[in-house]
């Protein structure tokens, strides 16, 4: 990774604009003659299709986590709704090696694999980095078509993913006539979670359209109770405080989806995808303090009001054309946009019930992006009747240019002998990126194919604003990668993967900005939030390893270990600046994570005919040490030591399904820095659910999550020459209630 502070370069602008201007011209091409109509149906084939009410096709179906050299694990649309889960966040924490994080009270928590949320693992939404404002817990799975899980970088796709990638497609080919109504009713904690989605397709010989769009509604109260003790460097205590927090709110979301899709007679494909995310969202939040000892804090109680409206826009254009045994060429150009308004009100009192705090906050936020992208696959050989021998080479760009504005005015009015101030801290920022790829597959036996891949990218970041002079921040990254798949007997149900990798983490744009968010009650249990202009990307060195045993019936089993050595790691610090608390990101030295994986599945049917039992389970043990944090327990980034799910199916009959699953999440005390201590009670999870097939086109399925209601249970340290501060919040959870109907129209 090469760090500097120059402005973006003349030939990374050029190359910018050439890359643009070649996907205009390539997408621009002529239709020609009228498309070719599809051969009628011989009549005897044609009254064989009217007899039959389902045509079976026997063959061998790819497996994409089985047969490619390049390590992935696809989820199938039908896996992620067979829970009936209202939100892709709460489908997602029974994937293998995903866990979620507790989330702000309205949102679900960052969601990482093996433990390293914060940017460790890369986000994707068809192969594109998830918007800002991104929440997996407003998007329906209905709107999936699979997610991928890869846990060693391709040169294909982004190289900012240390710990792996989610890639989250939402792309629906329209294969079938078909549509379908979903309505579904949650039910909380008294608070109402309804939703209605409704899917479309069409499809005509050479073109084809489809439609997803989405409506929820998700409504939530949160409840949480805390204490905090406080003691000098004697060790005598010298404060004592009780708190409670109740949070009440909504957020209504509406998700649109088309696509089109068209063959030209050339063999071309056009292809236009957008996708629409539009979202309302209200909180209400009372916070009290009761100190029994020691000074009393400046506001003890103060109430907030939060509103957000947000409107993210995305459409790609994509277009391919095949030569004839000399590849083909794909490319797509996209538009994106992101508009959100936020308005922030808090007013404070002291212990004598009088109000001391007027903030009137608001702020704006918009987002306009263009992307180009494209691919040249060569196929330098084909495989002969034994699969030996298969070699084909892809050449690829990425560039992009995202400008985005973002405006906060802060009105702290006159009161309590407090004078009135304003603060304007808007500012804008530019980000321009350039990858180019190449990789190449090659099977050189039948027991054994390897993949080599190379990315060159350049991220190139510039912010100014009213209150900081000009930041840039230049960065640029070489990652190699190698993979590579041996089959251990001829069955090929035996094999090992191996994977060495390069990949980084950028620091967010919200880290680079010295501009500071400020706290309510300042201490050092909740301290002020800046930027840092000089940080550096955390660069990352990975090596993968695995063995894959196969059965028939699907059934699986996946022994793996991981190793990452981090340079350049990027942690927060709390230091008292002019009298006031502020965490400061900064990088740190070297760290390092490794663990064991394990996943697979299985049906007691193989064994037992008369239980239909289909059985999924992983488990994922995780280390990690940071060089310059001294004291046990200090791993990266709040790692959990380990995470797993046990999952089961059972077809009771024709008409009934049902199912469970069981999540765990260890806790326990994480030292995040020099002076800081984090800890989590352990998180444990258990779902269920049943459905039933109301005739042919209609099915009701009924589904319970949290069925333990087990409390949160968090805490956090402070620790000094001077003094020692800890405090500890305790939040109770609610069982989740839900009845979905389906119907085929």
């Amino acid at each position: 990774m090469q760090s500097t502070s120059s402005p973006t370069s003349t030939p990374l602008r050029q190359a910018c604009r050439l890359a643009l201007l070649a996907q205009a011209m390539l997408a621009c091409v002529p239709a020609g003659a009228k498309p070719p109509q599809p051969a009628p149906a011989p009549p005897a084939a044609a009254a064989a299709v009217a007899e039959l009410d389902t045509v079976v096709v026997e063959g061998e179906r790819h497996d994409a986590r089985r047969d490619d050299t390049a390590s992935r694990t696809v989820v199938t649309r039908a896996e992620l709704l067979a829970f009936g889960d209202a939100s892709l966040a709460e489908a997602m924490k029974r994937l293998p090696g995903v866990s979620i994080g507790t989330g702000a009270p309205g949102s679900s928590g960052a969601i990482s694999l093996r433990g390293m949320g914060s940017g460790y693992t890369q986000l994707l939404v068809d192969g594109q980095a998830a918007a800002p404002g991104f929440d997996l817990g407003a998007l329906s799975p209905d709107m999936i078509e699979r997610v991928e899980i890869l846990r060693t970088t391709t040169a294909d796709l982004r190289s900012a993913a240390i710990a792996g990638t989610i890639n989250i497609v939402l792309a629906r080919q329209a294969r079938r006539d078909s549509d379908e109504l979903k309505l579904a009713l949650g039910l909380s904690n008294g608070r109402h979670l309804p939703s209605l989605h409704w899917s479309h397709s069409r499809r005509d010989g050479y073109r084809s359209h489809s439609l997803e769009a989405s409506s929820t509604r998700r409504e939530y109260l949160v409840e949480e109770t805390g204490s905090e003790i406080a003691r000098d460097r004697d060790g005598m205590q010298s404060s004592q405080r009780d708190t409670r927090l109740r949070v009440d709110g909504y957020r209504d979301a509406l998700a649109i989806a088309p696509r089109f899709e068209l063959t030209l007679q050339n063999g071309d494909t056009l292809a236009l995808q957008s996708w629409l995310d539009a979202g309302h969202a209200r909180k209400y939040a009372d916070i009290g303090w009761t100190t029994s000892l020691g000074p009393e804090l400046d506001h003890v109680r103060y109430r907030q009001f939060t509103g957000t409206d947000v409107v993210q826009l995305r459409t790609d254009l994509h277009w391919s054309r095949e030569f004839a045994q000399v590849g083909k060429l794909s490319s797509k150009l996209g538009l994106s946009g992101n508009r959100e308004r936020s308005r922030f009100r808090e007013q404070g009192y002291g212990i004598d019930a009088n109000q001391n705090l007027d903030d009137a906050t608001d702020g704006r936020l918009r987002v306009h992006a263009l992307s180009s992208s494209g691919k040249y696959a060569l196929p330098l050989s084909e495989a002969d009747a034994s699969d030996n021998g298969r070699h084909a080479l892809e050449l690829g760009w990425e560039a992009g240019l995202e400008r985005r504005r973002e405006s906060r005015l802060q009105h702290l009015r006159a009161i309590a002998g407090e004078p009135e101030t304003i603060s304007d801290l808007s500012f804008d920022a530019t980000l321009r990126r350039l990858a180019l790829y190449a990789q190449d597959e090659w099977t050189l036996s039948p027991a054994w194919s390897l993949y080599l891949g190379a990315r060159w990218e350049r991220i190139d970041t510039r912010s100014e604003g009213n209150r900081f002079a000009t930041v840039r921040n230049d960065a640029s990254v070489l990652s190699p990668v190698l993979q590579s798949l041996w089959k251990l007997s001829k069955t090929r149900n035996d094999q090992i993967r191996l994977g060495l990798s390069r990949s980084y983490r950028a620091p967010e744009l919200r880290s680079l900005i010295p501009r500071p968010y400020t706290s309510t009650n300042n201490r050092a249990l909740d301290p002020d939030q800046q930027g840092n202009p000089d940080l550096r990307p955390e660069l990352a060195t990975g090596l993968d390893l695995a063995y894959e045993k196969y059965w028939d019936q699907g059934a699986m089993l996946s022994l793996g270990a991981y190793l990452r050595e981090i340079d350049d790691l990027i942690r927060t610090e709390t230091r008292l600046i002019d009298g006031r608390w502020v965490a400061l990101p900064g990088n740190g030295g070297r760290a390092r994570s490794w663990g064991l994986e394990v996943d697979g599945k299985f049906s007691l049917s193989r064994w037992f005919a008369a239980l239909p039992v289909d059985v999924r389970f992983n488990l994922t043990r995780n280390w990690s040490h940071v060089d310059e944090v001294s004291g046990p327990h200090n791993r990266i980034d709040s790692q959990p030591r380990l995470t797993g799910t046990l999952a089961a199916d059972y077809v009771v009959n024709p008409v009934w399904t049902v199912g469970a699953s069981y999540s765990h999440r260890s806790g326990g005390s994480v030292r995040t820095g020099l002076h800081e201590i984090e800890s989590e009670s352990p998180r444990r999870e258990l779902d269920a659910y049943a459905s039933m097939k109301l005739g042919k086109r209609g099915k009701l399925r009924l589904s319970l999550s949290n069925l333990l209601e087990q409390d949160i249970v968090s805490g956090a340290e402070y620790f000094d020459e001077e003094r020692w501060q800890g405090t500890q919040r305790r939040r109770p959870t609610s069982l989740l209630l839900r009845a979905q109907l389906e119907i085929a129209l």
